[in-house]
């Protein structure tokens, strides 16, 4: 390879390794540092298991080639996997494992925390009759009551050191023992729980007689299924940050350009795009507008308001603070959205562990109270939203920029639009949405900016549109562009969500090396690390299993989370002005736009994060 094809390489494709991929790795990946090294061999462990799951959810077909197990439920074309049912079993005791000692490095409110967690979503395990498994082996006969002792040790361990904590706060030493024997009684108890229906499938496959424990387990994955939704929202806005990344990195080389020629690759791809989307698209864009003009306005309506509320709100210097404050919005956003769920699978759990253990119906209320978490996931999601702008506007009042700006603004911009969307169903109106229409405002805002101001556009004003059309491209195809390339090499559908867990735990996880008071360094990895590995364990469940899961809610997460997200990085990474008082600091003069003929330069670390060919 020439000089000269290496130098136009770096060029081109050294802004999308730096931004794309070195950086955010850099700054955001998952540190297991703070741990000891038994946590982070077993957080080793975890991720292991979590890559094959992962590899497995992309192959499923592999799986299915040999024997096959027949479920129970409404489907009885259902069948699973022989194989998969001891990693699934392995995944889950895994995944307990550290969120059970994440929580016993955490305050007393985590640990409770955990513990109810732990023993609404095992619930129905244990939910057996008195003639256990089967007969004909001692585990099939004892085996519930094998089950019962380890699913109430768990949470017992939990609570014990929760209320023994106060106590241990002043003696270092008798908590380090104390930690270290819950730590024990909790694989005890797992092993107890997830070993003992292994040992019973075993069994039951060696004499003969019904396999009871997959049934057992797929009842379990179809209770706790919600658990997987905040992942599935988190890793749909971490699709959409990433194509932030990929926007900004291509329109990176064009800054070499002279302002007249980088007018014309915007106008260019402006014209490209109006093709694509909208002259090969005529016949479905004729039919909106004649049958869904109601949806086609309302579109055009929000995604001005929301461009609107963006400018308003963001318009502080840029910060170091960005990224965390956009993992919490991002977090706390999908956490609150998948609450309705959330709370749907307490409350089953809650009613489970009344029956199974207690032998009461008196929570029969909380398996039928769908009335509430409807409202939970409208009205009370609507008010949830109007209280977030409301937090978001006092951050930012009592902040002089920095963290309280950067979370202040994006609540209230996620805030305020789930408010007014959820305002629709609550008002019981139909008004449609275009999802096309939002990248075609987006298309036609920039072209009539171009229009009017094409004379006056400094070189960082063009720079900053060509990624804005990129952007709200990508955006708007919800990851189709991932699924396209992975279709090439026959990758199913699934792989955009598999993308977004590996982004996020690969550029997502910052905060897990955050500390705080209840939630200090050495159990955020744990508890992250468990919490996605027991959500992958029932993606790949689901998986195998050909059930409808979760995932399929990913356009939830697009409506709600992403277009404001969405909106909000482009008003934070496009358009965030520099802080002249921090450049003069760091010695560096503040950028100023280049003029008609100047082109701007290349930033020198692409150079060197592609090689040394970089140098000119």
């Amino acid at each position: 390879m020439t000089e000269r094809a290496r130098r136009l390489l770096t060029i081109l494709l050294g802004p999308l390794w730096v931004r794309t991929f070195r950086d955010p790795v850099r700054e955001g990946r998952l540190r297991l540092t703070s741990l000891s090294r038994t946590e982070r061999q077993l957080a080793r462990g975890a991720l292991v298991l979590l890559a094959l799951l992962l590899a497995s959810v992309l192959f499923p077909e592999a799986w299915r080639q040999g024997s096959m197990l027949q479920l129970n439920g409404d489907n009885a074309l259902r069948f699973l996997p022989v194989a998969a049912l001891p990693i699934a079993l392995l995944g889950f005791a895994l995944g307990w494992a550290l969120l059970c000692w994440g929580a016993l490095d955490a305050s007393p409110s985590v640990q409770v925390f955990v513990a109810v967690l732990y023993a609404v979503t095992g619930s129905l395990l244990v939910v057996t009759n008195a003639s256990g498994l089967g007969l004909g082996a001692w585990v099939l006969e004892h085996g519930p009551a094998l089950m019962r002792v380890g699913y109430l040790a768990v949470p017992a361990a939990l609570l014990a050191s929760a209320l023994l904590h106060p106590l241990l706060r002043r003696r270092p030493r008798t908590a380090v023992v104390v930690t270290g024997l819950a730590r024990a009684v909790v694989l005890v108890g797992l092993l107890l729980e997830y070993g003992t229906l292994l040992w019973a499938h075993i069994e039951s496959e060696r004499r003969g007689f019904t396999v009871l424990v997959p049934g057992l387990v797929d009842g379990q994955v179809m209770q706790t299924n919600a658990i997987l939704l905040p992942l599935v929202y988190v890793a749909a806005v971490s699709v959409i940050d990433f194509a932030l990344d990929v926007s900004t990195s291509l329109a990176e080389p064009t800054r070499l350009l002279r302002r007249h020629w980088l007018l014309a690759v915007l106008v260019a791809l402006l014209l490209v795009k109006l093709v694509v989307q909208v002259a090969l698209k005529w016949d479905e864009w004729t039919a909106a507008l004649t049958y869904q003009p109601v949806a086609v306005t309302r579109t055009t309506v929000m995604v001005v308001l929301l461009v609107v509320l963006v400018v308003a709100v963001t318009r502080f210097p840029a910060s170091d603070d960005y990224a965390l404050a956009k993992e919490r919005a991002m977090y706390g956003g999908s956490f609150v959205l998948a609450l309705s769920y959330i709370l749907n699978l307490l409350g089953v759990g809650v009613a489970f562990l009344f029956i199974g253990q207690l032998r009461s119906d008196r929570a029969d209320w909380l398996v039928e109270a769908g009335g509430f978490y409807g409202w939970m996931g409208t009205e009370g999601l609507a008010i949830v939203s109007a209280v977030a702008v409301g937090v978001g506007i006092v951050l930012m009042r009592r902040a002089r920029g920095g963290y309280g700006d950067e979370l202040g603004s994006a609540l209230v911009v996620v805030g305020a639009w789930c408010f007014v969307q959820l305002l629709v169903p609550v008002l019981d109106l139909e008004l449609g949405f275009s999802y096309p229409t939002v990248d075609l405002v987006a298309t036609l805002g920039v072209l009539g900016l171009v229009v009017v101001r094409w004379r006056s556009l400094s070189h960082t004003a063009l720079t900053a549109l060509i990624t804005v059309v990129v952007f709200s491209w990508l955006v708007v195809s919800r990851g189709d562009y991932l699924s396209f390339l992975g279709g090439l090499v026959g990758l199913p559908g699934v792989l955009v969500l598999v993308f977004g867990v590996v982004l996020t735990l690969a550029s997502g996880s910052a905060f897990a090396s955050e500390s705080s008071r209840r939630l200090p360094s050495g159990a955020r990895p744990l508890l992250f690390v468990g919490y996605l590995l027991l959500s992958v364990v029932l993606l790949f469940w689901v998986t195998v299993s050909h059930e409808v899961a979760q995932y399929d809610d990913s356009l939830t997460a697009f409506f709600f989370l992403g277009i404001p997200m969405a909106a909000w990085l482009a008003g934070r990474r496009i358009f965030a002005r520099s802080d002249p008082v921090a450049d003069a600091e760091e010695g560096a003069p503040e950028e100023a736009p280049s003029g008609p003929g100047e082109p701007r330069a290349l930033p020198e670390e692409v150079g060197h994060g592609v090689g040394a060919a970089a140098e000119r």
